[in-house]
């Protein structure tokens, strides 16, 4: 069982937006918990006849069993415990250390066991996280955008006017991903004037997704690759609409951020300079 120190903390927040607070010098006293930091492999194999061995074919990442361990300093937090935790509610685990934050969401799978006959109650809670691994703030790089190239005091000169602003000439930026874990990528093409056919591209993979649409003027596709959850959507004039088999057929729809430098290439078959594009990732964490 993992123990807390002074400077630990978890903070609960349920699908009712409420929170509560453990640690070691909260009313709700955090003894300690398991399946914080370590992670279960699920791994698949062949045997054929007589073969030594195994073949490998694959594995994946089990859910997360999180197990807390506490006691209560005041025995009226029974309820409040037990009716935070209620099984109908989501849970959102925030781990706090310093400056590092870590996030994870889960399902309770057993409701407070207290028991009732200690003097300061002891509990222990069971939360289940379908999605193993613990995450960061989202993280947003933008390939082309307008810098402002004027600063205060500001004197335009009457003849010639002055350059409020430029757009960024590279059209390859790095994205760097400090995390664990290779993270699925949220991507968001902007139009300034019409182009057609915007494509991203990781340069060293060659891996690539590409839309087979026209944009105009304050055009916005969205679009996500994370598995399961996977979209492409299109905001025209605030009428959004699903474009998901506007997707090439030899594009990645899983195209991820991987760990470490990732140079991300974006373009258009026609007035690429009418695109702006925006990069959303998440870190992900094995443990905490």
């Amino acid at each position: 069982m993992r123990k807390f120190n002074e400077k630990e903390k978890l903070i609960f927040k349920n699908s009712r937006n409420k929170k509560l607070e453990m640690s070691v010098f909260s009313t709700i006293f955090l003894d300690g918990a398991e399946g914080m930091d370590s992670l279960e492999n699920d791994m698949y194999t062949t045997k054929n006849y007589a073969m030594d061995g195994q073949s490998f074919n694959g594995s994946s990442v089990r859910e997360r069993n999180i197990v807390i361990y506490g006691r209560l300093r005041k025995r009226d937090y029974k309820h409040k415990l037990s009716s935070f935790f209620n099984p109908k509610n989501d849970i959102t685990i925030e781990y706090t250390n310093g400056d590092i934050s870590r996030l994870i969401k889960c399902k309770v799978d057993r409701s407070p066991a207290i028991d009732n006959e200690s003097v300061y109650p002891e509990f222990m809670i069971s939360l289940i996280c379908f999605k193993p691994y613990w995450y960061s703030q989202e993280i947003k790089t933008d390939i082309a955008q307008w810098v402002g190239a004027f600063e205060f005091p500001l004197e335009i000169p009457e003849e010639t006017g002055i350059l409020m602003g430029y757009r960024e000439p590279s059209v390859i930026v790095n994205v760097n991903n400090t995390s664990d874990n290779p993270a699925p990528m949220k991507l968001e093409f902007r139009a300034v004037g019409t182009l057609t056919n915007p494509t991203i591209l990781n340069v060293e993979t060659q891996e690539f997704i590409k839309i087979e649409r026209e944009m105009v003027a304050g055009d916005v596709i969205t679009l996500s690759t994370e598995k399961g959850s996977e979209y492409v959507r299109l905001n025209r004039s605030g009428i959004v609409s699903n474009i998901f088999n506007s997707l090439t057929l030899d594009s990645n729809p899983h195209l991820e951020i991987d760990v470490g430098d990732n140079l991300i290439r974006y373009d258009a078959d026609t007035n690429v300079e009418n695109l702006e594009v925006s990069i959303y990732f998440t870190p992900q964490y094995v443990g905490v």
